[in-house]
C-alpha cells in the first residue's frame, strides 16, 4: 500500500514532491490501463516462424503494433523498428531514460482455469499468459510516463518506453535496437523483483545429445520420450511410449512408484504399448525449487525399468542419478556459489528421445563471480565417457552493480519511499533485458516475499497491483529524468 505522504530521500520524490499528483493521474487512467493490459494479453505472442514483417512470428509483431497503438492513443509519438522492437517517447534532449519491457511470452501450457489468452478479470485479477510477464508491467510503465507528463513536472531528459519482442527466446530484438540507437543514460526493466536487482546470475542453456543404436534385442523398447516446452520453464508434463510384450508389468510398476509431492504419474495400455504420462508443477527456471519437474519424475520411474535401446536406458539412469530431483546441480558436479548471488541452479527444461537420438536441454544459472569456463569444464567432466556431446544454445553473462552504485541507490530509495518497505537490493537467477541495454537494471514488479505466477498456468496480475506498480514507476521515471 502507498502512504499518504512521502519522506525525503536521495533521488526520490521526497516532501513537497509531485508524487501525489502522479498517484492521482494514475488513478484517473486506471480503467484504461486495465483495458490495455487485457487487449495485449488477448494476443498470443509466443515466438513463431519468421515471416515478412514478423521476424519473431506473427504474434509478437501483432503485440508490438498493438502496444504502439495504445501509446498513440495516450498521445505519445512512437517508432516501430521493423516489428523487431518499438518505443514511445516524451521530452527533448540528447540524453534519455529508458524503461524496457517485453511483449513476447513463453508457451501457455495446459489446464488453465481461464483461457490463457482471454484477458479475463476474475476476483480483481487479469488472467492470461503475459499478464505479469511482462505485458502488464510494460504498460504500467507507459501509463506511469503519462502520469508524469500530465503532472507538468519539468524533466531534464527524454523518457523512452521500449517494447521488445524476443526476450523469452533470447532473440536479437535489443541487439538490433542498440545497433541503431544510442544507449540510455539510465533506466530499468519492469521484469523482475523489487526493491531493485543488483545482480543477475549467468544464464547458460546447454543441449546434450547422444546418438542411439537402432538395433537392439531387448524385449521392450522405448519408442519415444518427450517433455517440456522451453528450457527456462520447469516442465509440467512429460510422456514416454514403451513397446513391450508385457505391458501389464509396466502398468503395475507405475502404480506402485512413489509420486513426487503434488505430481502425477499415470500409465495406460494401448495395444502392445504403454503410454506413461508424468505431471509436474511449472515454475520459472530461475527458481526451479518452486516447481516439480515432470521430466525428472518420469526419468526416475523409467530408470527402474529394463528396455532398449541400451543407449537410451543408460542415459536415463545417468540423468536420474546425476540430476534427479536436485535443483542445485550438486550431483552433476556443479555445486557452485558465491556471496553476492548465492548458489547455482539447474533445470532440465526439455527432452526429446526418438529411435535414433537422445536430446535433453539444461537451463543453468551460475553465480556472478563464477566464470563460464568453470561451469563448462565441470559439465565436460560429468559427461566424460557417456557418449553425450554438449552444445551451448544460449549464454548471457552475469550482470552485477554494486549496491552503493548511483542507479541502485536511486531506485532503492524510490521503492522505500513509496512503500515503506526496507528490503535491501536483491540478486536473482533470472535473466532480464538489463543485460542487453547499457545502464539498466531490473526494478520490480514482484514484491518481496511473493511467489509471482509467471511461466505457470493461471498466470495473472492483480488489478490493484498494476495500479500500484504504475505509481512506483512514475516516481522512478521522475527520479531518473528530473
Amino acid at each position: 500500500m502507498f502512504r499518504d505522504s512521502l519522506t525525503t530521500g536521495p533521488g526520490g520524490c521526497g516532501s513537497g514532491s509531485p508524487g501525489i499528483a502522479f498517484d492521482r493521474a494514475v488513478d484517473r487512467h486506471a480503467p484504461e490501463l486495465l483495458a490495455a493490459v487485457q487487449e495485449l494479453v488477448r494476443i498470443r505472442s509466443v515466438a513463431g516462424e519468421p515471416s515478412p514483417g514478423a521476424p519473431f512470428g506473427t504474434g509478437p509483431a501483432e503485440a508490438l503494433r498493438a502496444a504502439l497503438a495504445i501509446a498513440n492513443r495516450l498521445g505519445f509519438p512512437t517508432v516501430n523498428l521493423d516489428n523487431i522492437v518499438g518505443y514511445a517517447e516524451s521530452g527533448a534532449g540528447d540524453d534519455y531514460v529508458a524503461v524496457l519491457g517485453h511483449l513476447d511470452t513463453v508457451p501457455e501450457g495446459e489446464h488453465w482455469t481461464y483461457p490463457p489468452f482471454g484477458g479475463e478479470i476474475h476476483d480483481k485479477k487479469i488472467y492470461g499468459r503475459g499478464a505479469l510477464d511482462d505485458k502488464g508491467p510494460a504498460l504500467a510503465a507507459l501509463f506511469a510516463l503519462k502520469a508524469v507528463i500530465e503532472s507538468g513536472v519539468p524533466l531534464s531528459k527524454r523518457v523512452r518506453v521500449i517494447f521488445g519482442t524476443a526476450e523469452e527466446t533470447g532473440g536479437t530484438d535489443i541487439p538490433s535496437y542498440t545497433s541503431r540507437e544510442r544507449p540510455p543514460v539510465s533506466g530499468f526493466t519492469p521484469d523482475a523483483n523489487f526493491p531493485v536487482v543488483f545482480a543477475e546470475k549467468g544464464l547458460l542453456w546447454i543441449e546434450l545429445e547422444k546418438p542411439l543404436n537402432t538395433v537392439d534385442s531387448s524385449g521392450a523398447a522405448l519408442v519415444s520420450l518427450s517433455g517440456g516446452t522451453a528450457p527456462n520453464m520447469v516442465p509440467e508434463a512429460a510422456a514416454a511410449v514403451i513397446r513391450t510384450d508385457d505391458p501389464g508389468a509396466i502398468l503395475r510398476a507405475s502404480e506402485e512408484f512413489p509420486r513426487s509431492p503434488g505430481c502425477s504419474l499415470d500409465a495406460a495400455i494401448e495395444g502392445d504399448r504403454v503410454v506413461i504420462r508424468s505431471g509436474g508443477v511449472s515454475a520459472h527456471a530461475s527458481t526451479p525449487e518452486k516447481g516439480r519437474n515432470a521430466i525428472m519424475q518420469l526419468l526416475a520411474f523409467l530408470a527402474t525399468q529394463e528396455f532398449g535401446p541400451s543407449g537410451a536406458a543408460g542415459a536415463i539412469r545417468f540423468f536420474a542419478r546425476t540430476i534427479g530431483t536436485e535443483t542445485n546441480g550438486a550431483s552433476f558436479g556443479l555445486a557452485l556459489s558465491d556471496e553476492p548471488s548465492g548458489g547455482l541452479t539447474l533445470n532440465a527444461g526439455t527432452i526429446d528421445v526418438t529411435g535414433t537420438t537422445f536430446r535433453i536441454t539444461l537451463d543453468i544459472r551460475h553465480p556472478v563471480t563464477v566464470e563460464k569456463d568453470t561451469v563448462l569444464d565441470r559439465i565436460e567432466a560429468s559427461l566424460r565417457d557417456t557418449g553425450f556431446s554438449a552444445t551451448i544454445r544460449k549464454y548471457d553473462a552475469p550482470l552485477f552493480y554494486p549496491t552503493d552504485s548511483e542507479l541502485i541507490q536511486i531506485l532503492t530509495a524510490v521503492y522505500r519511499e513509496a512503500t515503506g518497505d526496507e528490503t535491501p537490493p536483491v540478486a536473482i537467477g533470472g535473466g532480464t533485458y538489463a543485460r542487453k541495454l547499457q545502464n539498466t537494471v531490473a526494478f520490480g514488479p514482484y514484491r518481496p516475499g511473493t511467489n509471482p505466477p509467471i511461466h505457470r498456468r493461471d498466470e495473472y496480475v492483480g488489478c490493484d497491483e498494476l495500479i500500484a506498480m504504475a505509481k512506483i514507476y512514475a516516481r522512478a521515471i521522475y527520479a531518473l529524468a528530473k
